[in-house]
Parts: C-alpha cells; structure tokens; sequence
C-alpha cells in the first residue's frame, strides 16, 4: 500500500478555502492557549468542514476522549477516518489503535496493521517505532515505503497475542508468573512513550470515588487513554487477556508506573471496598476490580520488590516478565490477602506496566 498522492490546490477558490482552514486552525490553538475550549472547538469544526488535515486529527481526538470537547466518539471515529483518507500520518496512527481495540469500529488486526502500515510511510515516528517493535527490528533509519510494508509483512500476529505459560506463585491468593511475556523491544518503547507522560500518580478518594494525591503513594504514573495509546499496547492487553483469562473489554486504561529512589506506593488493596461510599458508586458504575496484572520493563534497580505483607511473600521479575494476581476469592470476595505495596528502589529507577482488570466491561462505545 503506497502513501496517497497529495494534490496541491491550483484555483483560487481552493487556495483560500485552505487558508481560511489553516487560520481557524490556529485560531483554536490560540484559544486553548487561553483556556477558551468551547470556542476552540468551533473554530476546530470550522477548520474541519475545510478539510484541514491536522485540525480533523485533532478535533478526532478529543471527540474521542472527551478532553476539551464533548465525549463523542460517534462523531470522532468517521472524522479521524476522514484525516486518515486524506493523508494524515497521525490521524492513520490512531485508526490503528481504534482497529485494534476495537473501538468504534470492529476489531480488526489486519486492517490496524494496514493503518499503521500508512502512517510509517508517510512519515510517522512513533507508527515507524511501533512497527519496529512489532517486527521485531532493531535501528532507527526511515525503512522507505516497501520497507515499511515488509516489516509489518514480518509482524506475526498469533505469537503476539499469545502468552507463554505461566506458573503458580501462590494459591492464597491466587499470584501468578509468566516469565519472558513481553520482547526487551516492547519495553523499551513503552518506557520511551511513558517518559512524556508521567505524572504524579493519585489514588482513589475513599468520599468521592475520584482520583487524589496522597503521601502513601509517592510514585508516578502515564496512563494510556484511546489517543494516547497504540498498537504495541493493544496487543499485549491482547495478550494479558490470553494470560488472565479475561476480557480485554473489562480492562481499565493502562498505566506505566514509574519509581525513582525512594518513591513507594504504600500497602493498600486494588478491590473497591464495597463498605466505602465512592469505592461502591464506582463498582456500581465500573465494576469490581478483580485482577491486577503487572509487567517488569526494566531490571536495572536494587529494591523495588511488590510486597504482600499478610503472607509474607515479596516478588521483583526481570525484564519482559509478569506478575498477575487476583484481588477476589474463589467467592468472588474481595481478598484481604492481596494487601500488597511496591517498595521503593534503593539504587535506580523502576518502570513498570500496570493493567487493572473489572468484573465487567463499561458501556460500549457509541
């Protein structure tokens, strides 16, 4: 598949139709800049009725997502398709997400990897690095077009979705390994994605159900929503469901964690402790939180074990492996043998993916 070929507009009605866009575009960014989003939105609709690219990426996204516009994806997935068919290497970026996740559309892995294919070789870094992964390809050189279109030729998708077998750890609770989950690869990126994301990392208000910093939580912490997020993830929550058992459609947004030097997040649980108000309005909304599922992305640190100080047991994994536990029974109750805290590194710094699992899947995307 070969990138489209732009046509450049040759009448005068087309020139000023793309300068009218390209002003409402900048319009907008500079009515973010100052706070106005609802105004910004306009102008972003104004710029995408005059099929300005980056104005339909982005007015897509935040339809999609709900951040500085209203949560819509029924009206952000056709747009950012649009942008895609127009030629947007981002915009192909992100239908590849949508396809694999299956998100306002149905899930498709080799239509993803056709997206992801397009935006490479039309310019995109991050489909570029995602397809290295994927392929397994080591470099950072453009691969040109038919390069592109061999390494997503070498992405095996079955061993992708598919988890190598993992041992029992304990069985009260019930922890689990799977060691060698994930490629050094698939770490590395996700570590390099994280590092411009990370914020300080909250835990749940016990009153309002909503996020908060607190001092027992000291860590930071990217989360991946449907922008942010990408193929590389999408298969391995792929195979995190293969491992767990699980529906990936009852798994929260992923989070990549991040320890520095004394920075801990103390023993607490991962259930929605239904006796809490906020914690019961939001099992009743979301479900109950019944899995935890973390993968090791580096191994240079001292310290930095999970710990389950009920049962005396404390575990670290090297890089690629991964560690999964329940946070219920066999009845389905929440397990107080889960009390669990990541200690903090003594000597460098700890990357760690953390995927959280539901009782159920939310509404489905409309």
């Amino acid at each position: 598949m070969q990138p489209p070929v732009v046509t450049i507009p040759r009448s005068k009605r087309e020139r000023e139709a793309l300068a009218a866009a390209a002003a409402q575009f900048a319009l907008a960014q500079q009515l973010d800049a100052e706070g106005r989003h609802d105004e910004a939105v306009i102008a972003l609709r104004t710029a995408s009725d005059g099929d300005h690219v980056p104005a339909m990426t982005f007015l897509a996204g935040r339809l999609l997502t709900g951040r500085g516009a209203p949560h819509d994806p029924a009206q952000g997935v056709p747009l950012l398709a649009r942008a895609a068919q127009a030629g947007g290497a981002d915009a192909n970026a992100m239908m590849a997400t949508l396809a694999g996740a299956g998100a306002g559309m149905r899930q498709d892995w080799n239509v993803a990897l056709g997206y992801l294919q397009r935006a490479a070789q039309l310019g995109s870094e991050r489909a570029q690095g995602q397809l290295r992964v994927l392929a397994g390809l080591i470099g950072k050189s453009d691969l040109g077009p038919e390069g592109w279109e061999q390494a997503r030729r070498q992405v095996n998708l079955a061993a992708w979705i598919t988890s190598p077998p993992k041992r029992v750890l304990a069985e009260q609770p019930r922890l689990r390994v799977v060691e060698g989950f994930a490629p050094a690869l698939a770490c590395d990126w996700l570590i390099s994605r994280a590092r411009i994301l990370i914020r300080p990392a909250t835990v749940y208000d016990p009153e309002t159900g909503g996020p908060r910093q607190e001092s027992a939580r000291s860590n930071s912490a990217a989360e991946f929503d449907i922008v942010q997020a990408d193929l590389v993830l999408m298969l391995l929550r792929e195979r995190i469901a293969a491992a767990t058992r699980l529906s990936t459609l009852a798994m929260e947004p992923v989070q990549v964690l991040h320890y520095a030097v004394g920075q801990q997040f103390a023993p607490h649980f991962d259930f929605m402790d239904l006796a809490v108000e906020g914690y019961a309005r939001d099992a009743a909304v979301r479900g109950q939180r019944i899995a935890t599922f973390l993968l090791y992305l580096n191994d240079d640190y001292e310290g930095g074990e999970t710990t389950f100080p009920r049962i005396g047991l404390q575990h670290r994994g090297r890089k690629g492996d991964a560690f999964f536990f329940a946070n219920v029974d066999a009845e389905n109750r929440p397990d107080r043998l889960t009390l669990h805290a990541g200690a903090p590194p003594t000597a460098g710094e700890k990357w760690v993916l953390s995927q959280w699992i539901r009782d159920r899947a939310p509404a489905p995307m409309t």
